[in-house]
This record gives C-alpha cells, structure tokens and sequence, in this order.
C-alpha cells in the first residue's frame, strides 16, 4: 500500500507548451514514485491547462489551481490533498509566486531553478543558465532529478483518453460544420494557426489565408483554429481562404482542440502552444519560426519540420515584440522580418512534401 505521507507535489507550468514539454518529467516522476511505495505526485496545475494531464492519463493525482495569483486558495487546496503532512516539492514555474504557493500550503523541502529573487524560498535551488542551453524538455527533467537525454525525448500523448477526445471533437455541436467536414472530404484536412502570444512570432495572417486559398483550390480543406483572442486574425485568414476553409478560432475547448488537431493531416502553425500539443498527438507539424531558440523549444517528433529564415544575424532574440526599426537585412522594413521573409510558394512546397501529395 503507498504511503500517504512525504507527498511529492509538483507545481505545472502555466504555459499551454510547456506543460506539454514536461510530460516525459512527470511520467517518470510518477512511476518512480509509485515504484518506490509512494502515493502518485500531486500535481498543481491551471484550470484551464488540466486537459493536457488528463489527456496524459498518467499515474497523477491532479490540484487545479484558478488563476495564477490564487495563492491563498492554491496553498489551501494543497494543504487539504496532503491532509497538513510535511511535502516534497518541485516547481517548474520561474516565477516567484508559484514558489512562494507552495511555500504557504507548508512544503518543506522545495526544488526548483534560483530565478525571479526567490533562491530565499528554495530549499534546493538550481541554477537555470546551464539548462538554458539545452531543450525545454530536459530543463524538466533536471528539476526533477533524472538526466538529460541526447536528443530530447519527445513528448507523446496516446492512449484511450486521446482516442475519447478525437471521438468527442466531432460530437461538439458548436463543431458541427467541421464535423462533416471531417467526415466527408476526399482531399487532405488541414490545420493552421495563425496566432501567438507574441506578435513577432506570427506569420502575416494574409499569407496563412494565401496558403488556404491555394491549398483549397488543389482539393484540401483547411480548419483555422486560434483561441478567443485570435478572432480578428482567424476571421481575416478564413475570409481569405475561401469556401474550403472554416474558422473555429475561439470556439473549440482544449479537449476539442486537441481532438481536432489529432484529426487533421497536417497543422501549419506559428510558434505556439498548440503546435506542441499537436506534435505529442502524432499530428505532423509545420512550424514557421522567427524568433525562438530552436535549441530550448522546438517541437520534437519525428513528423516535425520547422520552416524559417534562421540565417539572419537578429535570430533567435527569443522576443515577443519585434524590437528592430528601419531598413531590414533583406526588406525595406525590419519590423519582423524574420517572419515576412518566409514566403507561401515555401510553406505550400513543404506542405505537399509532408503530405507527399503531388497534386497540392
């Protein structure tokens, strides 16, 4: 029988990707622990993130968290999951609040990396700097203890969980258009996504709409997906893309996002959390990069292709907002023109390529 006590808790990201980055940690987190006698992690993760570890369907005993700042209830709810006893904890978050959470649910024993002035609050600090030049993925699993791995290993999300979700996508019945789509078409199903919480990371959405319009007129339909906040840019891209494209931007849940996703042939996305996701289903993933450092966050799977202007001198400034003005390197305007300089005639090449559909 596991013992109850000694609790190990493990405070989630509260990135959409980077939760996905810290599946491969948390798996072996979990079976170590059961391995050893123990009760599974606690895991304290954000509201609206929990689908991703449910959709994992691992060995974890799961503590949403509402909000970020939610201190007081967080540290309450873990309090009563540990029933008061003393914890190991493992914060995967950078951030000062997330340690000082656990701190204030009573963890005694705390990891994780001496970043935003909270090395006072860790018992175990870490220094980030040397986990910077490696993968996200193995920045986690060195929080956590175990090794880092040459490559990275990919995230994987598979199992009966991710098959209810593509199932139950369909089933959704703001998704009902999409549904026949699905089921009907001959030619490829298609995914883009258009949007990022950083402007310079978005491929200009008039050319998202391009690739759909051309896409559409070889025979594929494509799905625009993007959150609430991405409504103006799906609309633009969908009105663009013609008959063959239908936009759900806003209007799919995380479950039935990551079921969609599954669904679709292939998803040309921008450096977002859901290109992530869509790699740990199996999805291929067309990734346009500009700013990113590939070597901390590129999507990993062997169905993977990462498409952009990596010869520039500005990249990777790993910036969310283009910092450069005036003439560029190769265009009249700097402003993001890591992302302007990656042409359709490019994406749509690569997409038969990944497709291996000569008529594309």
């Amino acid at each position: 029988m596991a013992d109850r006590g000694e609790r190990l808790v493990v405070r989630a990201p509260n990135h959409l990707g980077e939760v996905v980055l810290a599946l491969p940690a948390l798996r072996r987190l979990a079976e170590r622990e059961v391995q050893a006698g123990r009760a599974p992690p606690l895991v304290q993760v954000l509201d609206w993130l929990r689908p991703v570890l449910e959709l994992a369907d691992l060995p974890l005993e799961l503590v949403t968290l509402t909000g970020r700042r939610a201190l007081l209830r967080g540290a309450l709810a873990l309090r009563r999951a540990t029933s008061g006893a003393a914890a190991r904890a493992i914060v995967l978050t950078p951030s000062f609040s997330s340690a000082l959470g656990l701190r204030m649910a009573g963890v005694c024993s705390l990891r994780g990396t001496a970043t935003d002035a909270r090395t006072a609050l860790l018992t175990d600090p870490v220094d980030r700097a040397p986990l910077l030049a490696g993968h996200r993925v193995n920045e986690f699993l060195a929080l956590c203890g175990f090794e880092p791995e040459a490559p990275p290993e990919a995230p994987r999300l598979t199992g009966r969980t991710v098959d209810r979700a593509e199932a139950a996508w369909r089933e959704a019945s703001p998704l009902a258009a999409a549904r026949v789509v699905a089921e009907t078409t001959d030619g490829p199903l298609l995914g883009l996504f258009p949007g990022s919480n950083g402007p310079a990371r978005r491929w200009p959405a008039e050319r998202f709409g391009d690739l759909a319009a051309r896409l559409g007129r070889a025979g594929a339909f494509t799905l625009v997906f993007g959150g609430p906040g991405d409504a103006e840019i799906t609309a633009a891209v969908a009105g663009r893309g013609g008959e063959q494209t239908l936009d759900l931007g806003g209007r799919t849940s995380l479950p039935e996002l990551a079921g969609a996703l599954r669904s679709c042939d292939l998803l040309v996305t921008n450096d977002t959390g859901p290109m992530h996701l869509a790699a740990a289903l199996g999805t291929p993933v067309l990734a346009l990069e500009g700013p990113a450092d590939l070597a901390q966050t590129r999507p990993l799977g062997p169905k993977v292709r990462v498409v952009g202007r990596f010869d520039l001198p500005c990249v990777p400034c790993v910036k969310n907002a283009c910092p450069r003005r005036g003439a560029g390197y190769e265009l009249p305007d700097a402003e993001r023109e890591c992302m302007r300089l990656i042409g359709v005639d490019e994406v749509a090449i690569a997409v038969r390529e990944m497709l291996n559909e000569e008529s594309l």
